[in-house]
């Protein structure tokens, strides 16, 4: 049996070497979609998102407000709008994200102390993009309203620290856990690459047995005996590759950028091993369904391609559907970027990585009707 998983596995190797296809799958195809990722997010934090304004008052404070506003390192105003209708135009065109109106009379009622009221209109369709806009917008027209309350103050007592404790009696210090420097690199790339990881892993089994079977080479290539080992053998190339490049991806998002990983690598690798055997075996499910080459991949491709949205990284798992928990908890890489965040960002107890590892290997039962399915159509 060890002769027949040793034949095929280097069997496979040779088969690699002279395919174009499968070296690109293994290498620069997978390589080129994380450096991409990497490009797209490398900056790790927005800034300079353009916005345009309407100022109708145009007064000093008016100035002074934009001023603050284009100072701070999220937000840049790109352009001055005579009106709200050319503002609006201008975010529908995808020129800026968003729109701030000052009101007539602004300064005038600032200092009547009626409250004139700044208006934000953002593009809520970039969820990210309008968080950042909102909290900038926030602490910058809040920083503002401070500054001209403690110029107010400063007047009629004379007293800079009382000025300043008149307008900030309470003092708050805010500590971000687990990402002190909110980059948001850290927080997408870890989960984006493994998800175009397993969409790899998936189509480089099926195009690895699918090319035997459309060739017909099935009976040469199998035989009656030894089917399990000669399979096994034949992925495992495959699941040393991906293993080795799951792990690499790891080392450099927690190695050569300098983020610490609290817990271990050694069972993050686990797991992460686990996950690619898991991919494997269901994309062979999904080729035995049929034995339909073109099928496979379309099965496989519906199925891995939606899973960074499954995650929980970007959309909390409690506000999921019953629909999307299902469709989460038959992914393989939703455990294993639970077990991976357990473990970079909290330091977990291995005791209690025990579940993501068995729902992960449970995937693995899945193997059974695998062999049975070639056996079935191998003895025909």
């Amino acid at each position: 049996m060890f002769k027949a998983l040793s034949d095929a596995f280097f069997v496979e190797l040779s088969e690699i070497k002279n395919s174009l296809y499968k070296l690109l799958l293994l290498t620069l195809l997978p390589i080129f979609s994380f450096a991409l990722m990497i490009l797209i997010f490398y900056q790790g934090v927005a800034f300079e998102l353009p916005i345009t304004v309407v100022d109708n008052d145009k007064s000093e404070l008016s100035r002074k407000l934009l001023f603050n506003i284009d100072a701070s390192p999220t937000v840049k105003i790109a352009s001055q709008s005579l009106n709200a209708k050319d503002a609006v135009e201008l975010v529908k065109s995808s020129s800026v994200y968003g729109v701030i109106i000052i009101p007539s009379h602004f300064q005038r009622d600032i200092l009547q102390r009626t409250q004139p009221k700044v208006i934000a209109m953002l593009n809520a369709q970039y969820i990210l993009i309008g968080k950042i806009l909102t909290g900038s917008l926030v602490e910058t027209v809040a920083y503002s309203a401070a500054e001209v309350e403690f110029m107010e103050d400063l007047v009629i007592t004379q007293n800079s620290d009382s000025a300043l404790n008149t307008i900030s009696p309470i003092g708050l210090q805010i500590t971000p856990f687990f990402n002190t420097y909110e980059n948001y690199f850290l927080f997408l790339v870890s989960a984006l690459l493994p998800s175009i990881w397993q969409i790899f892993i998936v189509i480089a089994t099926i195009v690895s047995f699918g090319t035997l079977f459309k060739e017909k080479k099935e009976q040469e290539y199998f035989g009656t005996t030894n089917i399990t080992a000669k399979i096994i053998g034949k992925m495992l190339p495959y699941t040393f590759v991906y293993t080795l490049m799951g792990a690499l991806f790891l080392f450099y998002i927690y190695g050569t950028l300098g983020w610490y990983f609290e817990g271990s690598f050694s069972v993050t690798i686990f797991g992460m091993f686990l996950t690619v055997v898991a991919y494997q075996v269901i994309a062979l499910l999904f080729f035995v369904t049929g034995f339909d080459y073109a099928r496979a991949l379309s099965l496989g491709a519906v199925y891995t391609a939606p899973a960074f949205a499954f995650l929980g990284v970007t959309f909390p798992i409690y506000n999921m559907n019953s629909f999307a928990l299902f469709w989460r908890d038959i992914l393989p890489i939703s455990h294993y970027v639970e077990l991976q965040i357990s473990q970079a960002n909290y330091g977990a107890d291995v005791f209690f990585e025990g579940d993501k590892l068995l729902f992960i290997g449970a995937f693995w039962l899945l193997f059974i009707p695998v062999i049975v399915r070639f056996k079935s159509r191998l003895s025909l």
